[in-house]
């Protein structure tokens, strides 16, 4: 029988060598013995991202290591974790006895594709040429779109798991961890092998409302246009005029809109389902909106609606599916 051993820990303390120790240790208690393959490592930037790989380095040497920044804190078993000096948060996997895990990274430059292939080249090849059962993805923010598209190309039908390096307020301070070191514009791969069962879903705890419009010009994941008028303004009139500072000012929007993304509708053979998108930032100079993800001229945007009790209570059915 396939195994596959996990461990997480995580540690409030101020200093990042200490911390990192207090995390690792902490996660070492579910591996049964078993000696890590890879250190997945997650950190708020009060800790720096050297500092922070320095410490996994001497807590286990020869491990590999991948992960990313993140934003306010960390959600453990006993909820969201982090303090007044921040959080580091430890996923220690080892894989048992018909389980193999790799990794894979690199750097993301002008050419998001040829970076997504080099670190998908380097899972096949330890892999042996056969296909991971599943892929654990982390990414800089900016070419998600791209790095995933070039990972079904060579890793067809591989379900990908993961998300963004982040900060707190989209500063650029983030960091994307590879077992080379912390790198800002990198995307980094866990794979993991063998005769494991995989299983996974995912759910947009939001509803539509009756607010929306087409969008008539945008550039990648910058919405310059809404029917015609500056993207800024059509917004702050779907959100009752919650954004009125930054349309005269320019700004961070996230926390306005974290409860009210937008949303695009998509049709599949399963059904209908809505991909949500979470504007960012306004630029006052041209009255255009940063988003999380892309929306291509054409397309009809939707307000979304949801509360922190939905957010909450879709964990639960988001266990229960199969």
């Amino acid at each position: 029988m396939s195994q596959l051993f996990a461990g997480l820990g995580s540690s409030v303390h101020s200093d990042t060598a200490v911390a990192v120790r207090e995390a690792v240790a902490q996660a070492r208690t579910t591996l049964h013995g078993h000696a890590p393959s890879v250190a997945f490592v997650t950190a708020t930037v009060e800790h720096d991202a050297q500092q922070v790989f320095a410490a996994l380095g001497a807590a286990l040497p020869g491990v590999a290591v991948h992960g990313i920044t993140t934003s306010l804190g960390l959600l453990g078993p006993s909820g969201v974790v982090n303090g007044p000096d921040g959080v580091i948060g430890v996923l220690l996997l080892a894989g048992g006895k018909g389980v193999r895990i790799a990794v894979g990274s690199a750097a993301v430059g002008a050419d998001p594709r040829a970076a997504a292939h080099k670190a998908a080249q380097e899972l096949l090849l330890q892999g042996g040429g056969e296909l991971p059962r599943v892929v654990l993805f982390n990414s800089s923010p900016g070419p998600e779109e791209a790095l995933l598209g070039a990972l079904a190309e060579l890793l067809p039908g591989v379900p990908a798991f993961g998300g963004s390096a982040a900060d707190h307020a989209i500063a650029g301070e983030w960091s994307v961890f590879t077992s080379q070191g912390p790198q800002k514009e990198a995307i980094s791969l866990v794979g993991i092998f063998g005769e494991v069962a995989i299983g996974g879903a995912i759910r947009a705890p939001y509803l539509p409302t009756a607010r929306s419009g087409k969008v008539t010009a945008s550039t990648g994941r910058t919405l310059q246009k809404l029917d015609g008028r500056p993207a800024s303004e059509v917004l702050n009139e779907w959100l009752d005029g919650g954004v009125t500072d930054q349309v005269r000012d320019g700004g961070n929007i996230l926390a306005q809109t974290a409860l009210r993304p937008l949303g695009i509708k998509c049709e599949s053979e399963a059904g209908a389902h809505w991909l949500t998108i979470h504007p960012a930032h306004i630029n006052a100079a041209d009255g255009s909106v940063a988003l999380f993800a892309c929306a291509e001229p054409g397309q009809t945007l939707q307000v979304m609606s949801g509360s922190v009790t939905d957010l909450t209570a879709v964990l639960g059915e988001l266990c229960t599916e199969s």
